[in-house]
């Protein structure tokens, strides 16, 4: 996997698991930003680190991925594996929309 569809890949991850890392807000950015991406890996890869530098904590959090991805073999790591999703706009902006109402879900009431 290139580093443009392992950031995708992980990005896509990180909507499905940690849907609260992302606000409303970061949603409705992320929408448009991919909107105005043309189709193909390396544009929404780009565009996607253009958007975690702005956002430490999520890049935070993919990097912790990242890290584990990128270990020799022998080195000591976490058994975790990351399925293979479709690296597309069309998925990515589904896992945007999904993660809106993951988060909604786990937020408990006050």
């Amino acid at each position: 996997m290139s580093d443009y569809e392992t950031t995708v890949n992980i990005f896509i991850h990180l909507l499905k698991t940690q849907p609260s890392l992302f606000s409303g807000e970061d949603r409705i950015t992320l929408m448009e930003l991919i909107n105005n991406q043309p189709d193909d890996v390396k544009s929404l890869s780009n565009a996607i680190s253009d958007w975690l530098s702005e956002h430490p904590e999520v890049d935070e959090a993919l990097a912790e991925f990242e890290e584990i991805g990128t270990k020799a073999p022998g080195d000591k790591k976490a058994n975790i594996n990351i399925p293979k999703y479709e690296l597309d706009k069309k998925n990515i902006l589904n896992e945007i929309q999904q993660s809106s109402s993951s988060s909604q879900e786990t937020k408990k009431p006050t």
